[in-house]
């Protein structure tokens, strides 16, 4: 049975209540009926004020000490601020037990020449307190002491104690509770790792699976061949399929790979959508830097470019474009790409619960949270009459082969 946590927070509240009211009567029975009639040996009116002020003063300094000065100043380690409040609430314990005597020695049964305890703490009092006694004479302090503070003293031990074991339970299960959270984390990034791997190899298996990659490219070479006297262009598109699915069967099986072969791929993939759709579609193609000094994760970009041609000319019934634009600034690639929306598929689009894009975008956009953490910025727009997507990634540096292995 699940325990509400409001109505346990409630019943450990006035558990504590309880306690204190126990305490605080337990107290009270010693004050009255034994310390105070044993201490002084004086009439009831002495007996009843002087254990009232007593147990005010009793309560009135554990509360004060307990829950204000000690979490405030002992808990936390300010030390000089702890030193200054015991010092202030000494003084007014020691104030009000030179006022409070004062007056018990007027109602008391001793007089000069029969003295009792009263009388003879007043006189104790008259002939070496003033105002700063508490601190500069052990007997007055010891006295204030012994009067006021003696029966909350364990009582404030106690609390202290408690405090200090719920304190460091509460941080130890902060910490446990927190060491949890970062292995559950850490075994959820690991298995979401582990699943992008295993889907890219399987992905990568089916399709060599498919048709054995030698009889391909023996086929186009031979292809190649033939049409290479005859038509040059045809010949070249050959050429550059050839690379298209070399890069994609062997080097997308890498870590990473050098920014140049992924730049390569993706002008290849102009060349042959030019050749595809002829005058139906105009590619614009900017490339800035040296794409040879960096590496990137395979087919990281290539989907931005299928997403235009494949959302954008290849639905147009009418003359559409493609702007693309790569661009180094030292280790930072911006990468844009812009195409527009045929009109005969705008009227599909307004919907306004519609996803931005389509699954190969959502997965590059894994991708790069999973491989490029806090190292890329990744903007997808769409209006009502084009479709855009801006990266910013920073790149690491072909410094090492160990980034271009399987």
């Amino acid at each position: 049975m699940r325990i509400n946590p409001i109505f346990s927070k409630k019943s450990a509240k006035i558990t504590r209540v309880i306690y204190h009211l126990l305490a605080w009567i337990a107290l009270w029975c010693v004050v009255r009926y034994y310390s105070i009639p044993a201490l002084t040996r004086d009439n009831l009116a002495v007996i009843a004020h002087a254990s009232v002020v007593v147990f005010l003063q009793s309560i009135s300094v554990f509360y004060l000490l307990g829950y204000v000065v000690f979490p405030r100043f002992l808990y936390t380690r300010k030390i000089f601020s702890l030193i200054i409040s015991l010092l202030i609430i000494f003084l007014l314990v020691h104030l009000s037990n030179y006022y409070e005597i004062r007056y018990l020695a007027t109602i008391t049964n001793g007089s000069e020449y029969n003295p009792i305890y009263i009388r003879k703490l007043w006189d104790f009092y008259q002939a070496r307190s003033h105002w700063a006694s508490c601190f500069i004479n052990f007997d007055i302090a010891y006295t204030d002491y012994a009067w006021s503070l003696y029966y909350i003293t364990p009582l404030l031990a106690i609390k202290v104690m408690r405090d200090i074991i719920n304190s460091r339970t509460k941080n130890m299960q902060l910490e446990m509770e927190r060491l949890k959270l970062e292995k559950t984390n850490l075994n959820l990034q690991t298995q979401s790792l582990q699943l992008q791997k295993n889907n890219l190899n399987l992905e990568l298996s089916f399709l060599k699976s498919q048709i054995n990659p030698h009889f391909l490219f023996n086929t186009l070479n031979a292809i190649y061949t033939k049409t290479v006297d005859v038509d040059e262009q045809a010949a070249d598109l050959v050429l550059k399929l050839s690379d298209l699915m070399r890069y994609s069967l062997y080097e997308s099986s890498k870590e990473s790979v050098l920014l140049s072969s992924e730049v390569g791929y993706i002008e290849n993939y102009l060349d042959l959508e030019r050749a595809r759709f002829s005058d139906k579609v105009t590619i614009n193609y900017q490339l800035a830097g040296n794409p040879e000094e960096y590496i990137i994760a395979p087919l990281l970009l290539v989907s931005f470019v299928e997403n235009a041609f494949k959302h954008g000319t290849a639905k147009s019934k009418y003359a559409s474009y493609v702007d693309l634009s790569i661009i180094l600034n030292h280790n930072t690639l911006y990468f844009k790409i812009k195409n527009n929306i045929p009109q005969n598929t705008r009227s599909q689009n307004r919907a306004r619960d519609e996803k931005v894009g389509g699954f190969g975008l959502s997965n590059t956009s894994k991708r790069l949270q999973l491989l490029y953490p806090d190292r890329h910025k990744l903007s997808v727009q769409q209006t009502e009459s084009e479709f855009s997507v801006d990266l910013e990634l920073i790149l690491d540096p072909a410094g090492g082969s160990q980034h271009l292995t399987s």
